[in-house]
């Protein structure tokens, strides 16, 4: 792996659970020796990308990220596309959607609302980097995505999460078939005990998929077959606004749920 991607994959670590990071944990999620780290952080620190609190000497996400935060909304500006889309569909489902788009080291929340009005809600961490093979945002870009996706996947050791991970290669490449059979992925559990999530592509201009939109619920509150088809329209019509195309076999798929 390239210096400059183990370095800049420290910042994969932070959440809103982990908003600073001391020296010594980065070494222990990292793998890293304490000079290697140390290297990679003062590389990122003077380039902005992160800061240390001047009380704990512990790291934080710099301003750096802020700015170019900015100039991609303004570039491609998926939030301001999506976020009506996925109020719709909050609205609709009285439950927490949210849309991602792919990193090489999982799904990155793009946007996300709530639309729960009461009882058990589900969790979200905006900031935290959903696994590929234990998400059904992940798996649904697995099945419609670039492929070199997919091989990194079969090259790794995939992490268990609960009982219900997929947490092999085959196991993973039958969840992918069974998702292009249904044009949707659903994780059970494989994330997370008690929750229950149905997730479907969306796509450019070239009929491959750039992220994901889902639906999470409670496991004891998962109506897969009513969240099917408004998630399937919010997809269809993200995918038209941002100038992409769904795939006919999928398209097809779509309009008879």
């Amino acid at each position: 792996m390239p210096t400059i991607d183990k370095a800049l994959g420290l910042l994969d670590h932070f959440s809103n659970s982990a908003p600073e990071i001391g020296l010594a944990k980065f070494c222990t999620l990292s793998g890293f020796d304490k000079g290697t780290v140390h290297r990679y952080l003062s590389a990122l620190r003077d380039c902005g990308y992160v800061e240390q609190n001047p009380l704990n000497k512990a790291y934080r996400l710099g301003p750096a990220l802020i700015r170019l935060a900015a100039v991609r909304e303004q570039t491609v500006p998926l939030e301001k596309v999506v976020a009506p889309l996925l109020d719709t569909l909050a609205d609709q489902t009285n439950e927490l959607v949210h849309a991602a788009l792919a990193l090489r080291t999982g799904m990155s929340a793009l946007y996300t609302k709530d639309g729960g009005q009461s009882g058990t809600r589900v969790g979200f961490d905006e900031a935290e980097i959903l696994p590929f093979h234990a998400t059904s945002s992940g798996i649904a870009f697995l099945a419609y995505g670039p492929e070199d996706y997919l091989h990194a996947i079969s090259n790794s050791t995939l992490s268990s999460f609960t009982d219900l991970t997929a947490d092999t290669t085959q196991k993973v490449q039958s969840l992918i078939s069974e998702t292009r059979k249904a044009g949707y992925a659903f994780s059970d559990q494989f994330y997370e005990a008690e929750v229950c999530s149905v997730a479907m592509p969306f796509f450019d201009k070239t009929n491959v998929a750039i992220g994901t939109v889902a639906v999470a619920t409670p496991r004891s509150r998962m109506k897969r077959k009513a969240l099917v088809k408004p998630l399937a329209q919010t997809s269809l019509q993200l995918t038209q606004n941002l100038g992409g195309t769904v795939p006919g076999d999928l398209s097809s798929k779509w309009n008879s749920l």
